[in-house]
């Protein structure tokens, strides 16, 4: 009965040690995320002339395609 009683103490301790740092990790993850999200929002917006003509190619093609009915809403660069 004692040896039971181990194996459900170290189980217990064991599972809770996992959540414990899932846990830290998840929030570490989220703080993480929003900095660099709060970074990234002071970004300028498109400078050059080639990113204005594929802002106006993306406008008009969206046009043709939706017959005037769509709406862009964001652009964002994907490398």
């Amino acid at each position: 009965m004692d040896q039971l009683s181990t194996a459900f103490t170290l189980l217990g301790v064991g599972m809770i040690t996992v959540f414990v740092v899932l846990s830290l990790v998840v929030l570490t993850g989220n703080l993480l995320i929003r900095m660099v999200n709060a970074l990234n929002a002071d970004s300028p917006g498109p400078t050059s002339d080639d990113d204005k003509g594929a802002i106006a190619a993306i406008t008009a093609a969206v046009e043709i395609v939706t017959h005037g009915t769509g709406r862009i809403t964001k652009i964002e660069r994907k490398n």
